[in-house]
């Protein structure tokens, strides 16, 4: 396997001339040639809304701060996340929260909730604040709110395509602004306990799987359930997403597929996959699931696990535009299984993980992604990386 590496140096290019500057983040304001394949400044009005959210965000952090937090698009801190606790002294890239203000913490929530949708908002809020405080009170110093980083890629001052990463035990979010498109994949979503404040956290997720499952005949469950491990298969990484270069072209054909269904069961098995799509605000998660939607018949669904809500599940779903799985974890410090400690991921197996900027960047549109190969063999395009082009 060949990989083409882009290297990035602190450098300008100008009329084709290359000029170094001090800081890639505090260059001249010059009339520079924008690095290939970053978008025109969106004027759509919900865009205009998540760019005025970060402008400010941006605008309240001091210098030092704006620049230990800024990388640019492509970087390899964009896949520098994990879901385990970083710690007191623990460094996973960017700024902590724990450096904020009280305003200036509000003002990040604030693009959190332009982002998410109301669903979407209040797991990633009661995740980060309550999950996070209970389990503070178990271990001091191990787990803590201020704990989460933020990573800000790109800049909306000026390009039409920037991003940000929220990364923290529990939680991680990569967002992408390209111009008019969003996207939110990898999101890692995860929970103990499973109900903080009378709130299931993770309800939906659990409850609407199991209407998937409960709606299968005999015939079906054969060919849904599966034996082996709970666990993730595309889940985080000790420290960095080792699942980048991924091909999921070995899971194709495990499990159910959504063709050997009835409506009835399809529109469940919808109902689950939106459970994850529209933490997305609607608008943008309308965009995605009309992707997933045109390839709805070639997704596949697989269950591990006891068929009653009361018993421990791994499930999956694999859509050409949409991968998801959640798994019932060990509860924290080895206190054995149960339904209280969940993981979840989504991604995009047609090469949209991080975006265009992505190293693995693959086919743009599913017409592409099913032209490109045979789906039961690796597509070498996702292996074929974004090139900067030089003037000659």
């Amino acid at each position: 396997m060949f990989r083409k590496i882009l290297i990035i140096f602190p450098i300008m290019l100008i009329s084709g001339m290359l000029v170094f500057t001090h800081n890639i983040f505090d260059a001249p304001t010059v009339n520079a040639e924008k690095t290939d394949g970053i978008a025109e400044i969106s004027t759509k009005p919900s865009i205009v809304v998540l760019a005025t959210a970060m402008k400010s965000f941006r605008a309240s952090l001091s210098s030092k701060l704006l620049v230990d937090a800024s990388f640019p698009l492509g970087h390899k801190e964009s896949y520098s996340w994990t879901n385990t606790p970083p710690g007191r002294d623990g460094d996973r890239g960017g700024i902590r929260f724990g450096e904020l203000s009280e305003d200036q913490l509000n003002l990040f929530y604030e693009i959190l909730n332009a982002f998410l949708s109301d669903d979407g908002y209040t797991k990633v809020s009661l995740i980060t604040k309550d999950v996070e405080t209970y389990l503070s009170t178990i271990r001091p110093g191990f787990w803590d709110t201020n704990y989460y980083h933020i990573a800000l890629f790109g800049n909306p001052e000026t390009d039409g395509s920037w991003g940000f990463q929220l990364d923290g035990h529990h939680l991680a979010l990569n967002f992408l602004v390209h111009g008019d498109e969003v996207s939110i994949v990898p999101a890692f979503i995860g929970t103990e306990p499973a109900t903080i404040n009378s709130t299931v956290v993770l309800d939906r997720e659990r409850a609407n799987a199991f209407a998937v499952m409960h709606s299968l005949d005999a015939d079906q469950r054969e060919k849904a359930v599966q034996t082996g491990r709970r666990r993730l298969q595309v889940g985080p990484g000790r420290s960095t997403d080792t699942f980048l270069d991924h091909d999921y072209s070995n899971f194709v054909g495990v499990g159910l597929k959504a063709s050997e269904m009835n409506d009835t069961q399809k529109q469940n098995l919808r109902n689950l996959i939106k459970t994850y799509v529209y933490n997305l605000e609607t608008e943008f998660a309308d965009i995605w699931m009309a992707d997933i939607d045109i390839g709805f018949d070639d997704t596949y669904f697989v269950w591990i696990g006891g068929t009653t809500t009361n018993d421990p599940i791994y499930y999956r779903v694999f859509n050409p535009a949409v991968w998801i799985e959640f798994n019932n974890e060990g509860r924290v410090g080895g206190r054995g299984g149960g339904l209280d400690h969940i993981h979840t991921i989504t991604r995009s197996p047609n090469g949209k993980d991080y975006g265009i900027f992505a190293l693995n960047h693959g086919p743009k549109t599913l017409q592409e992604h099913y032209a490109s190969a045979d789906h039961h063999k690796t597509i070498l395009q996702l292996l074929d990386y974004h090139i900067l082009h030089l003037p000659k």
